[in-house]
């Protein structure tokens, strides 16, 4: 059954629509989210735990950057990809986000090629990502102080990294195949532990001192790295600071500017749940979507920000930076470990059951964002089944309300992703620039708010989006028009300098053939349905009952 928001899509098709259109009646998920649930998917999403401590480490490349100025220039940039995508949201609160928007403002091959190219096709090849940053944040600094070298450095290696994507494929799936309501429930205790893990963090770096942490992080490295990393904390500064910054506020505007697309790499996923809002109660009301995607927003902005301060006054910033640097070097004398800053911070208690708990405790906090590895991409894949792009089947929910063909479609290609990704170098820098999908995505869905008003004026219409205008022009397009320029200027920082690793171009071909291989699925579709009396378009002028 579809709720008609073009009249002339209607009359295409003499037939019921319930009957032509979408697989059945009702899209079978159900509404388990609460929009504190959605708050807190979109805070675990963007994750200062993994993303947020990689971010600075990356900070090292631009050291005539301020790491400081740079999270707020971006939290001030993204809230203009909050209002967007509330917005997006409120007008349009089905499964699959990007994909609906796109399909029904565009056109059916704008949504698909663009939406599940991203949500699915790229999606997949990030398990072994996943599965890197937890070894090199978390898993591989427990390990040690376990003593187990041998199992640490066997991590590291081709095997170590395709049996850890074999953990994270099987952990993922069964999270996900839980059920977004008894999902809430994991992530929510998952997340609590996790900000527990960071609070007890925080009270250590503001309780010791400098000297305090340079005696605790020599002794650390000499007990986990041996008797070559005496005076680690000397020996870091010495060869990896020569040009890091002694202080996250300084910097010039041009170079701290430079530093936002990395700062991107974490502060642009508050997003990440709008494949969910079908699923969230309450979708259709803008200012609760505001609520909750800045909320994630401006929380995980001020842990880095309070992060930094701390930072700075315990450990010294320009150690800090150095450390980053040093992180990618396979030589240094932590034997080429990033030792990630939790590690650091759990080294000033000479108690190995303590540094342990923390580093578990914080743990849970990056493990919460496991699960969203799958669940959004599971709706994008449900919704182009549902429409009849891809095969019916894919459409198929357990009574758990669990799009569990969708599910299958992202662990089974993730095993032979993560195969490819642990044993081939070039499969690797492939995936160099898959984080650019999503920014053409984020762009295109821009750009769709921003016409909405022409375009889909009937969906415009109905919806509770604000209507406001600046001189006939709709206050909300001028937004999008914002944040669709933040992201094409992201987006050329990213494909012309260097500096950000992402612009290798066998990475950006092969980027080419997944959208060339989403475009002949959707041909394909549409033969088959042109076959079979329907139009696929007929179905992108329609939206489906949840």
């Amino acid at each position: 059954m579809g709720v008609d928001v073009e009249s002339a899509a209607t009359s295409q098709t003499a037939v019921p629509a319930e009957q032509t259109l979408f697989v059945r009646k009702a899209s079978g998920l159900v509404k388990g989210w609460s929009s504190t649930d959605g708050f807190r998917y979109a805070f675990i999403s963007t994750n200062f735990a993994g993303l947020g401590l990689f971010g600075f480490a990356y900070g090292a490349f631009i050291p005539g950057a301020s790491m400081f100025w740079a999270i707020v220039i971006t939290a001030a940039f993204m809230v203009l990809e909050i209002v967007t995508y509330a917005a997006l949201v409120s007008a349009m609160p089905r499964a699959g986000g990007d994909y609906i928007w796109q399909s029904r403002i565009f056109h059916s091959t704008v949504g698909f090629v663009i939406a599940i190219t991203a949500w699915w096709l790229i999606i997949f090849q990030w398990t072994p990502i996943y599965a890197s940053i937890s070894l090199s944040l978390f898993i591989k600094p427990v390990v040690r102080i376990l003593g187990a070298d041998g199992v640490a450095n066997w991590l590291g290696t081709p095997t170590g990294i395709f049996v850890s994507s074999l953990v994270v494929i099987a952990v993922v799936t069964y999270l996900c195949g839980m059920g977004i309501k008894r999902y809430a429930i994991y992530q929510k205790w998952a997340m609590w532990i996790g900000l527990g893990g960071l609070a007890v963090g925080a009270i250590i770096l503001l309780v010791t001192s400098r000297a305090g942490f340079i005696a605790a992080f020599d002794r650390g490295a000499v007990k986990y790295y041996g008797p070559s990393a005496a005076h680690a904390y000397a020996t870091m500064v010495k060869s990896y600071g020569a040009g890091q910054p002694h202080s996250p506020f300084a910097g010039s505007f041009w170079q701290t500017l430079r530093m936002v697309p990395f700062m991107l790499f974490w502060l642009i996923w508050p997003v990440w749940g709008a494949t969910m809002y079908g699923e969230v109660r309450g979708a259709k009301n803008f200012r609760s979507n505001i609520y909750q995607m800045g909320g994630a927003l401006f929380a995980e902005a001020a842990m880095g920000l309070v992060f930094l301060l701390l930072v700075a006054k315990t450990m010294g910033y320009h150690f800090f930076m150095s450390t980053g640097m040093a992180s990618y070097d396979p030589a240094s004398i932590l034997k080429g470990d990033w030792v990630s800053p939790v590690a650091m911070v759990a080294w000033v208690v000479n108690n190995a059951a303590f540094q342990v708990i923390l580093l578990l405790a914080v743990f849970m906090f990056l493990f919460a964002f496991w699960g969203t590895l799958y669940l959004s991409s599971t709706r994008a894949i449900f919704a182009a089944a549902f429409d009849r792009i891809l095969p019916e089947k894919a459409a198929a929910v357990s009574r758990g309300g669990v799009p569990w063909v969708a599910l299958l479609l992202m662990a089974v290609p993730s095993v032979l992703a993560s195969a490819l990704y642990a044993y081939s170098s070039w499969f690797a820098k492939l995936t160099l620039d898959s984080t650019l999908v999503f920014a053409v995505m984020f762009i295109v869905s821009g750009v769709g708010l921003m016409i909405m008003p022409w375009r889909a004026k009937g969906i415009w219409a109905s919806s509770a989006v604000p209507k406001a205008k600046i001189a006939g022009v709709p206050v909300m397009s001028i937004i999008a028009a914002g944040y669709a320029a933040v992201l094409i200027f992201t987006l050329v920082m990213w494909l012309k300098d260097a500096v950000y690793g992402v612009n290798n171009s066998k990475s950006l071909i092969y980027l080419g053939f997944l959208y060339l291989g989403a475009l002949v699925i959707w041909l394909v579709a549409w033969v088959t349905r042109r076959r079979q009396g329907m139009d696929l378009e007929t179905v992108a002028k329609e939206i489906p009952v949840e």
